[in-house]
């Protein structure tokens, strides 16, 4: 129904009618605007329904519902007070979550391994002749080590990479968004970004299992069990007026340690903003030095701001000793001195964010073309920390995105790169094993539809992530 005025002018008989549209915030005006966020959500329909089959609703609901968060304890402020206070609010330390998860795996596969032993040497024994029992060997002593625990506890032989035709099945391969936007001919398409993921291009990729998941002691970060929705407090300021404990995804753990930051390791946090894994580095109290790096001036910004919140006499005692480096590079141009260990957690489509906010989101018609060119740049930001990495350091790539695009697609994309631009060499570590003692605390994906890295889906259980991390390691 349109609202009309009557006007007369000069004489009765003329008559002019004036519509009055509705104001934007009017309720039938905003139930027809497509939102971004609408936009991202029937995006992710389309595209991550034939990703994740089935497993989609489950996904999806919890993406649309409030993610959960850890507390990372803040090393310099008031740290046995706290542990006391968050474990009376019953909040667990993860740490201890993953060595009681460890021990078990050991305790059950030493259970299997003597079972198995028996099992096969009854065999033995009663399918010997009687004049060669006397000679049957006792038992040996078993390697119980954590390696041959792991060994044991889950073989998933869909996460080995056949050289030959691992290609030939790639998934990736097979959910490229839409070709053509109308009026949008001149944009750099998601499908444009594949030349060089070719099916029939081979090449070698050297794949390694790592068995442990190295939870460094100093490292404190409490959690809330499965299905428990019990939210943190605001941290509170210590002593020294520094806060307590840094809120950060629960997903966004992994990528830090990933990283199997070792003591005097030097490191470069490449899209550090706003600062939150660069802090978690720091608390493990390793690294000799950390450079946090971001491109945008302004989240570089917040990463000062987060320091200046945790750090005591940040300027003083951390900055001018050279402990820690603000800096505002683009990370495709940094050219410095090598780094024993990068973590390139890159700009993605933040999936959680752009079903929430409509605020900055990537989905807005304006942001098409960023959206388009985003694995580009993340394999570029990849493939410059490959160039910048130590032989024999640790990369870590990581998104906070479900894209196979953004996340395997990227660090195929950039591989290859390598592999036919440069000499350099790279293993991919494969941490299915040594992730099996997390999964108390994390959800992953299922292993049919990764390659190279692994991803912490969201559940109602744990609402955590999503968070995509692929570890390689330089040697060459």
């Amino acid at each position: 129904m349109y609202s009309y005025s009557i006007l007369k002018y000069l004489t009765r008989e003329t008559k002019i009618l004036v519509r009055y549209k509705h104001p934007p915030n009017h309720w039938s005006v905003v139930r027809k605007k497509v939102h971004p966020v609408d936009k991202a959500l029937n995006h992710f329909d389309d595209f991550y329904e034939q990703v994740f089959g089935k497993n989609w609703l489950a996904i999806r609901r919890a993406l649309l519902c409030k993610n959960k968060y850890v507390a990372v304890l803040n090393y310099y402020g008031d740290i046995e007070d706290t542990k006391y206070n968050l474990e009376l609010k019953g909040a667990l330390n993860m740490r201890v979550l993953f060595d009681l998860e460890k021990s078990y795996i050991r305790e059950k596969t030493e259970n299997i391994d003597i079972v198995e032993e028996i099992s096969e040497t009854v065999q033995e024994f009663d399918n010997q002749p009687k004049d060669a029992i006397v000679e049957t060997q006792k038992l040996q002593a078993k390697d119980l080590s954590l390696k041959s625990s792991l060994e044991k506890a889950e073989y998933d032989t869909r996460r080995l990479v056949n050289v030959q035709d691992a290609l030939s099945t790639e998934i990736l391969y097979e959910f490229i968004p839409t070709t053509k936007i109308k009026g949008k001919e001149d944009f750099l398409l998601e499908s444009t970004h594949y030349k060089l993921y070719d099916q029939n291009t081979q090449f070698g990729v050297n794949v390694e299992k790592e068995y442990d998941f190295h939870f460094p002691d100093h490292l404190n970060i409490y959690c809330f069990e499965e299905g428990n929705k019990s939210e943190f407090p605001s941290p509170k300021k210590s002593i020294t007026g520094v806060y307590n404990y840094y809120l950060m995804d629960g997903g966004s753990v992994l990528p830090v340690l990933a990283l199997d930051i070792k003591p005097g390791n030097r490191i470069l946090d490449m899209c550090a903003a706003p600062g939150g894994k660069s802090l978690l580095a720091l608390q493990t109290l390793y690294p000799s030095s950390i450079v946090s790096n971001d491109i945008s001036y302004s989240r570089a910004n917040r990463i000062d701001n987060v320091y200046k919140q945790f750090l005591f006499d940040f300027d003083e005692k951390w900055l001018q000793t050279g402990k820690i480096r603000l800096t505002n590079y683009d990370g495709r141009i940094i050219e410095e001195d090598t780094f024993d260990r990068i973590l390139v957690d890159v700009p993605c489509t933040t999936d959680r964010h752009s079903l929430h906010e409509n605020d900055n989101n990537i989905f807005k018609p304006s942001r098409i073309k960023e959206r388009l060119q985003l694995p580009e740049l993340q394999r570029q930001l990849l493939f410059q920390a490959f160039k910048l990495v130590k032989i024999g350091g640790v990369v870590v790539y990581s998104t906070c995105s479900l894209s196979p695009i953004q996340n395997d697609g990227v660090v195929h994309m950039a591989l290859k790169q390598a592999w036919e631009e440069t000499n350099m060499e790279f293993i991919v570590k494969d941490l299915s094993q040594a992730l099996l003692q997390t999964k108390r605390v994390y959800e992953y994906a299922d292993a049919n539809i990764l390659r190279y890295g692994h991803l912490i889906v969201p559940s109602m259980k744990q609402n955590y992530g999503p968070t995509y991390f692929c570890k390689l390691q330089k040697i060459k």
